[in-house]
């Protein structure tokens, strides 16, 4: 589902405040984040802010790390399915998803400034917390604008031993071409909700996540409660519109020359533009379509996510020579 007809679903089944129908909600309570990570820590950078950061495995030191990057507006409890199937999956791993600036449980100051590069910034700084001194294969994967912000992560190449770098549902061409919908669609979203349940309900009816635990999981974050009982948006997006342009903006470039392994996971073959159409055709990075899902595919389908990108990493480790020659008979 392409961002257009986001905008139509939000259009046919918004209010100004979505409220409750006691019925209506009922099997839809807030899941806790503890069920899909180990930990939750914060991690505070130089300047001003002050990072929550999920993640599972952090003592693990031997095992890859999965790092994510959830798109605006959203939380880093978009990959909670999905990481919980990694760590299922892979033992002696460790996951990572922090919230952006202005996002989630994140506080400080300047939380309108999602240019790309504070976002880059940020990410560096955080994973560099996590990590320390630690060298272990990484694989960097971003959803959406967070997708922008990993193939920049990986072009700074700050990160030692970045295996893997994967975008979910981010393409160039298409995203800027959207660029004069996104404020239709933020205008047809409820600006309110009446509890967290109705708001819930709300992403669910609007198909924006078509996976319930998912949206029990990761809707509460959006939104915070104010002092008259409604619940508003945690991020306002409007604000950051002067960057929209600025996230995508060559990112076609910035992902094929990307010196790592490349994966690019959509929902549907028409949002490749011809750079990347180009690109696909001489091998230079491995696409994988999934068009059951919606823009949030790693909420859609998780498990399915989590599989590919799990394959994506065994398909792309370094060979260990040392290993290899012990294996070989001796003459």
């Amino acid at each position: 589902m392409d961002l257009r007809q986001n905008i139509f679903k939000a259009r046919t089944t918004t209010t100004t405040t979505a409220s409750d129908d006691p019925g209506a909600t009922q099997g839809l309570d807030p899941l806790p984040w503890s069920k899909y990570f180990d930990t939750r820590t914060e991690i505070t950078n130089n300047e001003d802010t002050t990072f929550n950061v999920y993640a599972s495995g952090l003592t693990n030191t031997t095992g890859p790390v999965f790092m994510f990057h959830h798109g605006a507006g959203h939380s880093g409890l978009t990959f909670g399915l999905v990481s919980k199937h990694i760590t299922q999956v892979v033992s002696g791993c460790t996951v990572i998803a922090p919230d952006a600036r202005g996002h989630g449980l994140t506080t400080g100051d300047n939380e309108d400034d999602l240019s790309l590069q504070r976002l880059v910034s940020d990410y560096i700084c955080v994973a560099k917390n996590v990590l320390g001194d630690q060298t272990r294969d990484i694989v960097l994967v971003g959803h959406s604008m967070g997708g922008a912000v990993m193939a920049h992560v990986a072009d700074t190449r700050q990160l030692h031993r970045v295996v893997g770098l994967i975008l979910i549902d981010i393409v160039e061409g298409s995203a800027i071409d959207s660029l004069s919908a996104i404020p239709m669609f933020i205008a047809a979203r409820p600006s309110s909700f009446s509890s967290v349940q109705s708001a819930i309900k709300w992403h669910i009816d609007s198909e924006t996540i078509l996976n319930p635990e998912s949206a029990r999981l990761s809707v509460p974050s959006l939104i915070v409660k104010q002092k008259d009982f409604l619940w508003t948006w945690r991020t306002q997006l409007m604000p950051s519109e002067k960057y929209w342009r600025g996230w995508y903006t060559g990112l076609s470039k910035t992902f094929v020359k990307a010196a790592t392994a490349k994966l690019l996971v959509l929902a549907g073959t028409d949002r490749l533009d011809k750079e990347l159409l180009i690109a696909q055709m001489q091998g230079k990075f491995q696409l994988e379509l999934l068009p059951a899902a919606g823009h949030t595919i790693q909420e859609d389908l998780p498990d399915r996510v989590g599989d590919v990108i799990v394959a994506f990493w065994r398909r792309n480790q370094p060979l260990d020579i040392s290993s290899i020659r012990r294996q070989l008979p001796t003459k």
